[in-house]
């Protein structure tokens, strides 16, 4: 079964990370009174980094606002409001969350024509890491990252901020159902850069 179809978009997010997100300070003091637009000022001011829970299970403002997206499920022109903002694009973590919030709820189609959009975006994102990395003896709790490292592993990837993504199926299926364009690549199709591999 499709997890996308529910009842309650919040249940996408699993019950353990979403009851800790609802138990949190940050949630109640934030988020649990805000609707589609007061939530936008919330996010812009307070996500800084993508993130889903860190090593105490403690979870980040990033995933707290995605839960509170889901639950007020606003509408697809809404969210791509929250996506483009009006053609500036200036709050790159808002449009991440959207990016997200869109892999979560919409069909593999829309998600392929959202990922040509924004393949070519390479803002960069502070991703939080799980554990942290050492560098000179020093732990390091964040990586960087670029928007279309960020949409290309909503696609590839199964799990994303401790989150388990609904199953997607592979491109080339909707390509061949002409239900999907075929990825161009500087301007070279996949198919066109698969074959000059070939040769």
């Amino acid at each position: 079964m499709d997890k996308r179809v529910v009842e309650n978009k919040a249940h996408l997010v699993g019950p353990i990370i979403r009851h800790r997100i609802q138990d949190s300070l940050f949630y109640k003091e934030k988020l649990h009174l805000t609707n589609e637009l007061s939530i936008v000022p919330i996010i812009v001011s307070q996500v800084h980094f993508i993130a889903g829970t860190d090593q105490t299970g403690r979870p980040s403002p990033f995933i707290c606002c995605l839960l509170r997206l889901l639950e007020l499920e606003p509408s697809p022109a809404i969210i791509r409001l929250l996506l483009k903002q009006n053609g500036y694009n200036e709050f790159k973590y808002l449009t991440a969350l959207a990016l997200l919030y869109y892999r979560l709820v919409y069909d593999a189609r829309e998600m392929y024509a959202l990922y040509d959009e924004f393949i070519g975006d390479y803002r960069k994102l502070r991703i939080q890491l799980k554990t942290p990395k050492f560098e000179n003896s020093l732990p390091v709790h964040y990586d960087l990252i670029h928007m279309d490292e960020w949409v290309d592993s909503l696609v590839v990837e199964e799990r994303v901020v401790d989150l388990t993504l609904p199953y997607i199926a592979p491109r080339s299926l909707y390509v061949e159902r002409g239900e999907a364009d075929v990825r161009v690549y500087g301007g070279e199709s996949e198919e066109e850069s698969y074959e000059s591999d070939s040769d």
